[in-house]
Parts: structure tokens; sequence; C-alpha cells
């Protein structure tokens, strides 16, 4: 066997024995996975199209379009970006390209590509800050309100990396239609809810577009979606596609997105359902057991995150490794995601024992005997459910 055959297995096996509590990735279903790997992935197909051969390729892509318009009740749907973060490359570079933006600072849960030596650095973008709260990973809305009507961005983003209850959309995007700027909700942690009725809806709360990566509690493969009901939104951003910022769109991915989409249109409610039930009982118990949680007061979350209040620092990293070594995966911002467990068709008592396999190993708890009980605890959940 090659030696890259040799580790990629060694990566299956390992990840197979450890659970994944990272809140921005998720496992496809074995349709989708198996789309991944077809004669699509070495093709290429653009709009207006170059190549021959397409004939196919464009009723598949025009069927992923029509199953994402229909899902999230929009009348606009690009497909093309690779990621989240080129979909925010897109609509930052489309609407605030010299000009604006205003969002949600990173140590209030905004995007780390908005950070002012990212995104704003690269496209030449001034770069407001709302002001948040960091308890609640929230815009504080009277005082977001009173700076958009000051500053007057020509871009809001709403939506975050961090996210546990729904954004003021409503308030702020009043406040932004105005002077005639432009709403966007990066949606990428939270399209999966959006699209099973669990979170916000913030199309028709007033955001005039949506983008968001597909591969978090959107299970399907890595890539992205733009979103808007607007005619004339979709038509600014079309001109900035192709040999801009994309040109081989990874065809392949458009054939796992499609069988995506269909599992979601039918079992996209009782998914999204779940995996809330599971982050509000997770982050319970954690609590009952004496491990500090964000948001208390507010009832924890309303996503699919659970956030340890662990001052920032060192410690952060120190419980992410400390939890590897015992099988259970997370991130150095101490973010709990219920969604890849949620999936394996964990309920709310895996997530009691759960909480407690993360106490006892932050309190410095035997890490051969919490890999075991994780381990048995994955031999119980191991096909993937709602497709």
């Amino acid at each position: 066997m090659s030696k890259a055959l040799e580790l990629i297995k060694a990566h299956e096996r390992y990840r197979r024995k450890t659970i994944n509590m990272i809140s921005s990735e998720n496992v496809m279903s074995p349709a989708a996975l198996r789309a991944l790997a077809t004669d699509l992935t070495g093709r290429y197909s653009i709009r207006p199209e170059y190549y021959g051969g397409t004939r196919v390729i464009k009723e598949l892509w025009e069927y992923v379009e029509e199953l994402a318009a229909k899902l999230f009740r929009a009348e606009h749907v690009i497909v093309e970006p690779i990621s989240g973060h080129v979909a925010a490359l897109l609509v930052s570079h489309t609407f605030a390209g010299r000009g604006k933006l205003a969002t949600i600072p990173r140590e209030c849960g905004g995007y780390p590509g908005y950070q002012p030596s990212r995104i704003p650095d690269l496209l030449g973008i001034e770069l407001i800050q709302l002001p948040s709260t960091s308890e609640y990973l929230l815009p504080l809305v009277e005082e977001s309100v009173e700076l958009i009507r000051r500053e007057k961005p020509d871009l809001l983003v709403l939506g975050g990396s961090l996210i546990l209850f729904p954004h003021p959309v409503k308030e702020l995007s009043e406040a932004v239609h105005e002077y005639g700027g432009v709403v966007a909700f990066d949606a990428s942690h939270v399209l999966g809810l959006i699209a099973g009725g669990e979170f916000q809806d913030p199309l028709r709360e007033g955001a005039d577009l949506i983008y968001a990566s597909t591969h978090k509690t959107f299970p399907g493969p890595q890539g992205a979606i733009v979103l808007t009901r607007d005619g004339d939104i979709y038509e600014r951003l079309l001109p900035n596609l192709y040999h801009k910022l994309v040109d081989n769109i990874h065809l392949n991915r458009l054939g796992a997105l499609a069988i995506t989409l269909e599992e979601m249109a039918r079992f996209g409610r009782q998914y999204a359902r779940r995996i809330v039930e599971n982050a509000q009982e997770l982050a319970k118990s954690l609590d009952s057991l004496g491990i500090p949680v964000k948001a208390k007061d507010k009832g924890f979350t309303r996503s699919h995150q659970v956030i340890l209040d662990i001052p920032d620092g060192g410690r952060r990293e120190e419980i992410r490794d400390r939890l590897e070594e015992c099988g259970i995966i997370t991130d150095a911002d101490t973010r709990l995601g219920t969604n890849e467990v949620s999936r394996r068709g964990m309920g709310r008592r895996e997530m009691r024992k759960i909480a407690r396999l993360i106490c006892e190993a932050m309190n410095g708890g035997d890490p051969r005997k919490i890999r075991r009980e994780v381990q048995a605890l994955l031999r119980r959940f191991s096909k993937i459910k709602y497709c």
C-alpha cells in the first residue's frame, strides 16, 4: 500500500475512535460521500459555458440551485464559491470594496477573516466594529443602530463563528436600509438550523442575502452557497465570480451538495431540532457538573454551539489537548458542537454522558478509562442518520 493511503486509513481509524465536538465539522451521508469520488472530480464547467461534455453537468447544477431555492425560499442561488471564506470575499468585495464594512468583533464571536489584517486589509475596506457583548456574542442593538446611522457602512455582516442566539437582523437591517446599504448574514455555522426552521430566517427578517459554508450544521461537502431574493443583489455578485474568485468550482462538490439538499428537504427539521435539543442538554449537564458555560442566564444556547466560559490564554489550548487525549475532539475556542454527534443519532441521554466524560477529563481523570468509555459509546452509534 502507498504511504498516502496508509496515512488516510490511519486518520480514519483514529477519528472513528473519537467523539467529534468541533462545531465547524460534520459527517456526510454515505451517498454524498460517494459523490465526491466520481468522474465529476476531474471535470470543468463555467458560465457562460466554454467546455464541451457538460450537458449532464448543467442539469445537475440547475438541480442544485432548484433544491436550494426551494429549501431556503430564495429566488437566486450561487454555488460557485469553494469555501465560506471565498463567499465572504465575494460579498465583501462586491458591496464594500474600498468602502465600509460593519460587523461583530472577533472577541464577541465575529468571523476571524474580518479582523482588520485579513479581508479588510486585502480589499482596502474600512472596518467598523459593532458594539457587542462577549457574554452572549451579540451586537448591542441601540448602540449598533446609532453607530450604523452615523458611519453608514456600505455592508453590514451579521452572523459569526461563535454564535449562540439569533442576531438582531430586523432592527439593524432597518437602519442600514435607510440609506441604501446592504445587509448580509453569514450563516456558515447555522445553515442547517435555518434549513430546519430551528434558528432564525434572515431573508425574511431583512437580510439582503445569506452566504454560508455547507459543511457545519448543514452536513454537506466543504464549499459554500449564496442565497438571495433580490435580483439586483444577485446581478451585482455575478461579475465577480469567474476568473476573479473562482475558476474550477469542484464539480464533484455539486453532486454531494445535491444529495445533501435532498436529505435536508426530507429530514432537516428533525435533524435541526435534535441538534438544538442536544446542545441545550449538553450545556445544562456541564453546568450541573460545575463546568462554566457561557450565557447561563439566557438558557445557554439556541444553536448547535455550547461555549465553555474559559478566560483567554493557554488554558483553552490545554483543555483542547486534554480532551483529545481522552478521545474528545474540540477546538481552541472551547466550543462544543452537537451537529456531528446528532447526525450519528445521539440524543439527550448521550449528551449527559458526554458531559460527564468532559468533566472527568478536565478534572484529571484517567485518559485510558475515558477513552474506553468513548469508544464503547461510539460503537452504539456507528451509522449516519437523517439520510
